[in-house]
């Protein structure tokens, strides 16, 4: 009798991974092996903190095994590598603000030129906070984030997935917050914080909540939740208010496929006539490479369209003569009702709600 797992021809593919997928003592199984990464960016300002205050950062670096150089050899390295080189970090040098203090001068450039280019290209901050939740995980894997829509606001958290391990995580707490913050001020203003905001960290140092001003900071949370108030999320980069601007400024050229897309599709959104195969047309191209290029560069051609429409309707939405559902018709949708979801989608506000934050009634 042959039996199959000496190696029958009869074996198939599914039972040959079945069998070497058997887990034994002290080993994990091979469809379960993963390396979880963070990019080096998110290390490089604690290395020039510590470097710059004199603390041994090399020895930092050895102890967690980081063979990291003035000029790194590979833009990741391991997660839990990183969490130990942090943790010991500030546990050595009595530092409980090490991620506050450490980012504080680095701003968003601790992201990826990609995730940096699709929140710039979103035209609202709504937009930039859902992508920043959306794609942080593939700057680190550790990170999981989301937004709670709640009516007069949205909480963006986040948690650290189980692979942060034991020590630094709470470091990389304030790095989030810092980031979180980052973003919103880029269509807020450079001195916007958050009244509130909760860590997961047991307790808030001092220390941090000096980096908080006119913040209700507190720990013991679930999760690290930060609220940006509904009234914002509409907002532009970079901030103006839509009644504070009297002269349009002259328009950046859009050097990039998505936004000179969405540019000129906002002259051709009136008459419904915007569609793939005109967008293909204009671009000198077929309706299929045309979705190519656009998904290489992180969206699709209904996504630019959407943002084509939106920006269309908030210059409509500015005059309060018109009509939201003449808005609606203007913009190309046949059903107001759609038009106030996709409105919703982009901003975070209804029509009504939006042009209540212009004219700043709460």
């Amino acid at each position: 009798m042959v039996h199959l797992y000496q190696g029958s021809s009869a074996e198939t593919r599914a039972q040959k991974k079945s069998r070497t997928d058997v887990q034994t003592p002290g080993r994990v199984p091979r469809s379960q092996l993963r390396l979880p990464v963070v990019r080096q960016s998110h290390l490089k300002p604690y290395v020039e903190f510590l470097t710059k205050i004199g603390a041994p950062t090399d020895r930092y670096l050895q102890r967690a095994r980081l063979p990291i150089r003035d000029q790194p050899t590979t833009e990741y390295m391991s997660n839990r590598a990183y969490f130990e080189f942090v943790g010991t970090a500030a546990r050595k040098q009595g530092i409980r603000d090490l991620g506050f203090l450490a980012c504080k001068k680095v701003g968003r450039s601790r992201l990826s030129p990609e995730l940096l280019r699709r929140m710039d290209r979103s035209p609202t901050l709504y937009g930039a906070l859902k992508g920043f939740c959306r794609d942080i995980h593939k700057d680190a894997s550790h990170i999981q984030m989301g937004l709670v829509e709640e009516p007069d606001r949205v909480l963006v958290w986040q948690r650290s997935a189980p692979e942060a391990g034991p020590v630094g995580w709470d470091i990389s707490e304030q790095l989030v917050a810092s980031m979180v913050i980052d973003v919103v001020r880029n269509f807020a203003g450079p001195h916007w914080y958050p009244f509130a905001i909760r860590l997961r960290s047991p307790d808030v140092p001092e220390e941090c909540r000096e980096h908080l001003p006119n913040s209700r900071a507190q720990g013991g949370g679930q999760a690290l939740t930060i609220p940006v108030p509904r009234a914002l999320l509409h907002l532009p980069p970079p901030y103006q208010s839509a009644i504070q601007r009297e002269m349009p400024e002259p328009l950046a050229y859009p050097d990039d496929l998505p936004s000179a897309l969405r540019e000129v599709l906002k002259g051709y959104v009136n008459d419904g006539s915007a569609c793939l195969e005109l967008a293909a047309d204009i671009v000198g191209t077929s309706p299929r490479t045309l979705q190519r290029r656009l998904q290489e560069s992180g969206t699709s051609f209904a996504r630019v369209l959407e943002q084509a429409r939106y920006q269309v309707a908030v210059s409509l939405l500015a005059d309060p003569q018109v009509q939201a559902i003449d808005v609606a018709y203007a913009v190309g949708y046949s059903d107001p009702s759609n038009f106030s979801r996709a409105f919703r989608r982009m901003s975070g506000l209804s029509p009504t709600q939006f042009r209540n934050a212009l004219a700043g009634v709460k």
